[in-house]
């Protein structure tokens, strides 16, 4: 039986999918998530209130998550909804037909919480979920986290570090603590110990 590890999913990690629900009217929608692998069965969603992702959850207490890594389908489901054309019928869900895998995910705790932040007070939910059922359309599956992005990007700021200054270098300053930011979030341990080694070398002389 297949799990999360065998679509290279890892425990304690933040990874960038789809996730597909079923509208009132049973027509699909698809919004970006991220999606914590809590364990090889388990998963954590945090979803802020008002999206249709969370009415609909909440409504079926089932949802579908998408492993892919096509662009267009990030940006067009994020600034308005898929087409019908991407999606096919998946255990009364919806999926999306070329993600490299997908699975089922059935709400076994729904909490609603409240977080003031810089912005003001933050309603959001914390969703806990099992793991139904897995179909792998690819043998070799690499889930989207951002952590190795993010290495990639500060070691070009790095790079560059001696070639830049005044407004430049505040920028560049900005941008390397906000990557360090994400990757220590949602990196595993060698992705922490990869910033932290960039981090150090950009600091240096300072």
């Amino acid at each position: 039986m297949l799990d999360l590890h065998s679509i290279s999913m890892r425990r304690g990690m933040l990874y960038e999918t789809i996730i597909t629900t079923v509208n009132s009217d049973k027509t699909p929608n698809a919004a970006p998530i991220g999606v914590i692998c809590k364990d090889k069965d388990e998963i954590v969603v945090y979803l802020h209130e008002g999206s249709r992702t969370i009415k609909n959850i909440k409504n079926n207490g089932t949802f579908v998550v998408n492993i892919l890594k096509d662009p267009l389908v990030f940006v067009e489901s994020t600034m308005g909804n898929l087409s019908l054309e991407y999606f096919l019928e998946f255990n009364d869900n919806y999926a999306i037909q070329e993600a490299d895998a997908y699975f089922l995910a059935k709400v076994n705790d729904l909490k609603d919480i409240e977080r003031k932040d810089q912005f003001g007070i933050d309603k959001s939910s914390i969703i806990r979920a099992d793991v139904e059922e897995i179909v792998k359309n690819k043998d070799c599956v690499e889930p989207l986290n951002r952590a190795m992005y993010g290495v990639v990007e500060a070691l070009v700021y790095l790079t560059r570090k001696d070639m830049v200054s005044g407004e430049t270098e505040k920028l560049y300053n900005l941008r390397m603590k906000e990557i360090s930011r994400i990757v220590n979030k949602v990196g595993a341990k060698e992705h922490k110990e990869a910033i932290k080694k960039v981090m150090t070398a950009w600091n240096e002389g300072k």
